[in-house]
C-alpha cells in the first residue's frame, strides 16, 4: 500500500511538473516610476521595452486612456516547477489630468474576468481548456515623495482593494537614503490606516496559523509597502560573481541587496511562498464576494469619502493625510487658522464645485455599473436560453433512445412466442 500511494504521489508531482502553475500578476504606476524595468527585473529576463510608456501629447487638455497590454512568461524552479507568469502592463495609467477612465478600465478588466469565470460555472457543458484570466496580484508601484500617498494613489487602492490583492511597493528605493526610505515607509503606512485602504496584507486565521506561518506574514505586514529595485543591466561584480544592478561612480549596486531593497523578499512571496495562497483568497474570498453581488444585484458603486477630503491641486496631495508634514490638515469642516477670508471663501467654492462634479461622476458611474450589468444579463439570458435548447435536444435523444428500446424489447417478445 505504501508504495502505490508513494507512486501515485509521483505522478500527481510529474503531472504538476508538466503542467506548471498559472499566476497573473497586473503592475500598475504612473510613468517614470521603472514599472517597465522593475517587470523585467522579476523576470530575469526582457519582457518589455523601457519604453512603453506613451508619448504625452503637447495638448495637456489631451486624454490618455491606460492601455493594457499582457506579455506570458514561463518560469522554472530549480525543482523544475514551471509558472505561468502572466504579466499585464498598463502604459499610460496616470498620465492625464482626470485618470478615472483608467480607474474604470482596469477595474472593468478584472470585473471582466470574473464575468468569464461565472458564466462558465453556469455552462451544462463546461469548456475543459477555458482559461482562467482572474488577476491574482496587484502590484502598485508608488513613486516616493516624502509626503506620503498622493490623491491618485488613495484612489486607485480604494477603488481596485475589493477586486484584487493590491500590494503597495515604492519604486526606484536606490534614490533614498535608508532614513529617507524608513521615512517614506512610514507615511505610507499611516495614509494606508488613514484611509482604511484595502491593501492585501497577508490575512492568515491566528488560531488555526502554525508558528511559522505567523512569523512569516507577521514580518511581511512588517515590511509593507515594499521597496524595490530595478535594472536591465547584468554585469560582473567585482568578486567575479554575476549580477543584475546599477553602476554608480561610487560603485555597484546589486538589486537583491537585502540590504537596500525588498525585492528579493517580493519575488519570493510572489513566485514561491504566497503564490497559492493569493489565488486562494481571489477565488475564495474576492470572487464569491463579486459573484454574490452579482447574482444578487447589489453591485457597489463609487463612494465619496475621499472626495470629500480637500485637496491641494499644486502638489497632488491629500490635505487631510496625517502624512503630510509642515502644515496644517483640514479635517470635516474645519480649516486652516492660516487661511484668511477670501481662501476660505475660494475653498468653499472649490469645494461646491468639487462636490457637483462628483455628483456627476457618480451619476455616470451608476450608467456605467447599469449598462455593465445590462450586458452582463443578455449574455446569462442568451446562455439560459442555450441550455434550454441543449436539454430540450437531448430530452428528444432520450425519448428516441427509449422509444428504439421498446420496439426492440416487442420484437425480441414476439421473436420469442414465434419460436414457442
Amino acid at each position: 500500500m505504501a508504495s502505490i500511494i508513494q507512486a501515485s504521489a509521483a505522478l500527481r508531482k510529474r503531472k504538476n511538473l508538466k503542467r506548471g502553475i498559472q499566476f497573473t500578476v497586473m503592475v500598475v504606476g504612473q510613468s517614470g516610476c521603472g514599472r517597465s524595468t522593475f517587470i523585467n527585473t522579476l523576470c530575469g529576463q526582457k519582457v518589455v521595452d523601457t519604453s512603453t510608456t506613451i508619448m504625452l501629447p503637447t495638448d495637456t487638455n489631451t486624454q490618455i486612456d491606460v492601455q493594457l497590454r499582457e506579455e506570458i512568461v514561463e518560469l522554472e524552479d530549480e525543482e523544475g516547477l514551471k509558472i505561468q507568469l502572466n504579466i499585464i502592463d498598463t502604459p499610460g495609467f496616470g498620465d492625464s489630468l482626470d485618470n478615472s477612465p483608467s480607474f474604470d478600465i482596469i477595474s472593468d478588466y478584472i470585473r471582466h474576468q470574473y464575468d468569464e469565470i461565472l458564466l462558465e460555472e453556469s455552462r451544462v457543458r463546461r469548456n475543459p481548456r477555458f482559461k482562467d484570466g482572474r488577476v491574482h496580484c496587484c502590484l502598485y508601484l508608488i513613486n516616493p515623495t516624502g509626503h506620503g500617498l498622493k490623491e491618485i494613489d488613495v484612489e486607485f487602492i480604494r477603488r481596485l482593494g475589493t477586486l484584487v490583492n493590491v500590494i503597495p511597493v515604492i519604486s526606484k528605493a536606490d534614490s533614498l537614503t535608508a532614513e529617507e526610505l524608513k521615512l517614506n515607509k512610514k507615511l505610507i503606512a499611516k495614509d494606508i490606516d488613514y484611509y482604511s485602504l484595502p491593501i492585501y496584507n497577508f490575512p492568515f486565521d491566528e488560531e488555526d496559523a502554525s508558528d511559522e506561518d505567523y512569523q512569516t506574514n507577521t514580518y511581511l505586514r512588517g515590511l509593507l509597502p515594499f521597496s524595490i529595485i530595478g535594472s536591465n543591466d547584468v554585469f560582473e561584480s567585482a568578486d567575479g560573481s554575476v549580477i543584475r544592478g546599477r553602476k554608480y561612480p561610487w560603485g555597484t549596486l546589486d538589486v537583491e541587496d537585502a540590504n537596500i531593497s525588498d525585492f528579493v523578499v517580493l519575488r519570493n512571496t510572489l513566485l514561491i511562498s504566497h503564490l497559492h495562497d493569493m489565488k486562494e483568497f481571489t477565488h475564495e474570498i474576492l470572487y464569491e464576494r463579486y459573484r454574490t453581488e452579482a447574482l444578487s444585484g447589489e453591485m457597489p458603486t463609487v463612494g465619496t469619502t475621499t472626495h470629500n477630503r480637500a485637496f491641494s491641486t499644486t502638489n497632488n496631495e491629500y490635505l487631510g493625510s496625517p502624512a503630510v508634514s509642515g502644515r496644517e490638515s483640514v479635517r470635516g469642516n474645519g480649516l486652516p487658522s492660516a487661511l484668511g477670508n477670501n481662501d476660505s471663501t475660494s475653498l468653499h467654492s472649490n469645494n461646491a464645485s468639487s462636490n457637483q462634479d462628483t455628483y456627476l461622476a457618480r451619476e455616470e458611474q451608476i450608467k456605467l455599473e447599469e449598462e455593465r450589468l445590462r450586458v452582463f444579463e443578455e449574455r446569462v439570458q442568451q446562455e439560459l436560453q442555450l441550455k434550454r435548447q441543449e436539454l430540450l435536444q437531448r430530452e428528444q435523444e432520450l425519448r428516441e433512445i427509449e422509444e428504439r428500446l421498446e420496439k426492440e424489447a416487442q420484437l425480441k417478445q414476439e421473436g420469442i412466442k414465434l419460436e414457442q
